[in-house]
């Protein structure tokens, strides 16, 4: 038998612990290469918003990789800890060093060639499938190619990334001598020691972090996210000990049942994989948070559509440079024969507004009430009765909530010779409507507002001149498709725009905003985010999974021994699956539990971002649970086969 076919037979011995790191490498490989299918595509940055994916992949690719090498560092490592009796073994049998050193380099290659050829034949298996996504994604046709580029980087990066780390592997076999290698794992435990300072320090620092958060000042998010970090790191390695330990010392609860059992081991796991756990918990936070996120803004984006009354608007420009000499062409007239030409019937409006800049509030647009009272009519708005220096608050779903609650009966102007001519607006009804969703909208009456532009009447940019048209015909309560008359309408006049930004003879009158176009560029780049973050999340749900599979079966052999005495002490094969279950998904879901809590408290501290109809915590909710479904078919998975192990070794 060669070197070769002996490296080869150990990995086959092994393969019920290797086959985790195996399909995390190739998946992690396929995800990889798909990423790269996508950047290197010759027609990516054909589409609108093809540089925004182009760019979001290769980070995407980046944090894979960067990903991979963490895992395969780790794998590799907890492989060899499990195997250091069987390298003593060999080192007692006359193996030399340098022979150990090929061998793990050997078998460590082997899996990272086979993990590469599988990830690559499973991303070319998929690729239509990714590119059928993606021409859904960007809109775009997005033809098959031979991925040459895509190949050859995945099969260097990959290639170099298992060479790297297998030999730096050998290191850690040549500093250990042969009677430890003997004793490999079976090394006698030290009971875990924890320092109570150590662990008051965790509790204090996690209950500052949430005081910081619930303060809600954005300022203390960095303090609060360095105490989190302190709190969790100690938590895991210091106080969780100090808790168990208190669990064992309470014999009411302890001497329950099978308590003892799982109580006494599980002190032993937590401390050994402080550290891993709280990678876990990081990277788990990680992932829910940006699922969250996604959804927050994919939520927001359908909200913004849905508060948008007018599907268009125009706003006008009044000075040009006449020394560019081209021809002014028209907007509202373009947008006006457009919608003749498809017999769209429309009503066109027109105001005259001015921002103001408020204390503790922030800008508020004014508006005639001249000019709101026809638009009211028909968009089923408010009508008021004003007199001078009176207000009719119109506040839109989707602002940002500013200081502004029910109290407040006067507006003071940041502008101090505004605040001495009208001495504050009073508020007289506010409702939750709006003209102009994402702003606050004031109407006054007619000589308030002229009052307003006298005392301005230096700034001559403080009136913003628009056109709005409403078509009743277009329902913006329901999401238009691809396919519908307003998308398609939209598109056209978009097209129409964008021609003239390269023309040197021609140049528009205004700039023209399309609530569909603005609805289709937004959901085209969160699905882009959606499309990247997807297989991120998937990433590291596989190894944060993978990373406690191989924890568990490295300790395969110490849990065989303990539970085979017990077996003979009389523990049934039923008693033995209650408390292996239990260590197991207190295992799988503290790291789960913890990062949950930081991914609503993280979520909720950036919900005033968003609309009052965009609820960033319920999205993390839904992020979360997800990931736990995720987690809880990892964690049956991996029970079972864990048990049909520990079964074997049962009296």
């Amino acid at each position: 038998m060669s070197f070769r076919q002996f490296a080869l037979n150990n990995i086959r011995r092994n393969s019920f612990t290797y086959i985790a790191y195996f399909l995390s490498s190739s998946f992690a490989v396929m995800i990889f290469f798909t990423y790269l299918m996508f950047i290197h595509h010759p027609d990516i940055l054909k589409a609108p918003i093809g540089l925004s994916a182009f760019y979001g992949m290769t980070l995407a690719a980046f944090i894979t990789f960067f990903f991979s090498f963490l895992f395969v560092l780790y794998s590799t490592s907890a492989f060899l800890k499990a195997r250091l009796k069987e390298f003593g073994i060999l080192t007692i049998l006359g193996a030399q060093r340098k022979q150990l050193n090929y061998l793990i380099f050997l078998e460590n290659m082997i899996i990272g060639t086979a993990s590469v050829m599988t990830g690559m034949f499973c991303g070319l298996l998929f690729s239509k499938l990714f590119l059928l996504f993606g021409e859904n994604v960007l809109d775009l046709k997005l033809d098959m190619y031979l991925p040459t580029e895509a190949t050859w980087i995945t099969v260097v990066s990959f290639m170099a990334l298992f060479l790297i780390l297998s030999l730096m592997t050998t290191i850690f076999i040549r500093q250990r001598k042969a009677v430890e290698l003997v004793q490999g794992s079976s090394k006698p435990k030290k009971e875990p020691k924890a320092s109570i300072w150590l662990a008051l320090l965790s509790a204090i620092s996690l209950s500052y972090a949430v005081y910081l958060v619930a303060q809600d000042d954005s300022d203390n998010v960095p303090l609060a996210l360095l105490f989190d970090i302190i709190g969790l790191y100690f938590f895991f390695t210091q106080l969780s000990v100090v808790v168990i330990r208190l669990l064992k010392k309470n014999r009411l609860y302890s001497w329950r049942g099978l308590n003892l059992l799982w109580i006494t081991e599980l002190a032993y796991k937590m401390k050994d994989n402080a550290r891993m756990f709280f990678m876990i918990t990081m990277v788990t936070t990680m992932a829910c948070t940006t699922g969250g996120s996604v959804l927050a803004i994919q939520k927001y984006v359908e909200n913004a559509y849905t508060e948008s009354p007018f599907a268009y608007t125009v706003s006008q420009r009044e000075n040009f440079d006449s020394k560019k000499q081209k021809q002014i062409l028209s907007v509202t007239q373009k947008i006006e024969q457009t919608l003749t030409q498809k017999g769209i019937p429309y009503q066109k409006f027109y105001t005259d507004t001015i921002d103001l800049d408020f204390k503790n509030i922030g800008y508020i647009k004014f508006i005639r009430q001249s000019e709101y009272q026809e638009m009211a009519k028909s968009l089923s708005l408010p009508l008021a009765s004003l007199q001078d220096r009176e207000a009719l608050l119109l506040k839109s779903p989707l602002v940002i909530p500013g200081d502004l609650s029910d109290t407040v009966t006067h507006l003071s102007f940041e502008n101090k010779q505004l605040t001495k001519s009208l001495e504050n607006i009073k508020i007289k009804d506010r409702y939750t409507k709006t003209l102009f969703p994402s702003e606050y909208t004031a109407v006054v009456n007619n000589q308030t507002y002229d009052q307003i532009v006298n005392v301005l009447s230096s700034d001559p940019d403080i009136i913003d001149h628009k056109y709005h048209y409403l078509i009743p015909s277009w329902d913006n309560r329901t999401i238009p498709d691809t396919n519908s008359i307003e998308m398609k309408t939209g598109l056209e006049l978009q097209k129409w725009k964008d021609s003239l930004s390269t023309n040197d003879t021609a140049t528009l009158d205004g700039f023209m905003t399309s609530r569909s176009q603005d609805y289709y560029t937004r959901k085209q780049l969160t699905s882009v985010a959606i499309f990247i973050g997807l297989f991120i999340v998937a990433i590291f749900s596989i190894f944060i999974a993978s990373f406690l599979y191989f924890k568990l079966f490295i300790d395969l052999q110490h849990d065989q021994r303990y539970y085979h005495e017990l077996s003979k002490m009389g523990l049934s094969l039923n008693e033995m699956k209650k408390a292996a279950t239990k260590q197991i998904a207190i295992l799988f879901y503290i790291p789960l539990f913890f990062a949950g809590i930081q991914t609503l408290v993280g979520l909720s501290t950036v919900n005033p971002l968003f609309s009052s109809t965009t609820n960033t915590v319920i999205s993390g909710i839904w992020a979360i649970g997800i990931f736990t479904v995720i987690q809880t078919i990892y964690f049956l998975i991996v029970r079972a086969r864990y048990l049909a192990q520990l079964k074997r070794v049962m009296v």
